[in-house]
C-alpha cells in the first residue's frame, strides 16, 4: 500500500468516526428543554388613584346656581389633581431601580 492510499484510508475512518460523534452529539442537544421565557410581572398603582374623575352637569338657571355648580367643580377638580398626584408619585417610588 502506498502512503497516499494510507492516508486516504485513514482520512476516510477520522470522517466517519467524527461524523458518528457529531450526530450522536447533535441528538443529545436535542432532547434538552429550552429555558423558560421570562415572564413580565405588571405592577398597577392602588385602584382608588385609578378611578374616574367625577363631572357634575350643570342644571341650574340663576347666578347662584352657577356659583355653587363652580364651587362643586373646584371640589371635583381638587380631587382629581390629588388623585393624580398620588398616581404621580406612586411611579416615582415603585419606579424602576
Amino acid at each position: 500500500m502506498l502512503k497516499t492510499e494510507r492516508y486516504a484510508r485513514r482520512w476516510s475512518i477520522a470522517a466517519a468516526i467524527s461524523s458518528v460523534c457529531l450526530m450522536m452529539l447533535s441528538v443529545s442537544c436535542a432532547e434538552r428543554m429550552p429555558p423558560p421565557a421570562p415572564r413580565l410581572i405588571y405592577v398597577y398603582p392602588p385602584a382608588v388613584l385609578l378611578q374616574q374623575c367625577e363631572q357634575t352637569p350643570f342644571n341650574g338657571q340663576t347666578f347662584g346656581d352657577a356659583v355653587v355648580a363652580l364651587q362643586v367643580a373646584q371640589v371635583e377638580l381638587d380631587v382629581c389633581a390629588s388623585r393624580i398626584e398620588g398616581v404621580i408619585k406612586w411611579k416615582r417610588d415603585n419606579g424602576r431601580k
